[in-house]
């Protein structure tokens, strides 16, 4: 399941690095990846990533957690802003 996540973030370098060093491990261990992640070229605080997981309950997991949205929160993510396109081939 590939899909496209976007939000606002307060500073991408913060998010990236709470992404990275927190968020892929626990992504990577139920067998999902990012595969692109950037801000929008006309607004740094747009971040778009293009995900893969093996299911939507997957990612339902992960958003509909408490501890995974204060993380998000604390990265400078704005949680009320996260919209997620699931993407067919």
């Amino acid at each position: 399941m590939i899909f496209l996540l976007e939000e606002e973030i307060d500073d991408f370098n913060t998010f990236k690095s709470w992404f990275t060093g927190e968020a892929i491990p626990q992504i990577e261990a139920v067998g999902g990846k990012c595969l692109v992640m950037g801000v929008d070229a006309e607004n740094e605080n747009i971040l778009h990533l293009v995900m893969e997981t093996p299911s939507v309950e997957v990612v339902q997991g992960f958003m509909g957690s408490e501890e995974f949205t204060e993380a998000r929160k604390s990265a400078g993510v704005h949680v009320d802003t996260t919209k997620i396109t699931f993407l067919t081939e």
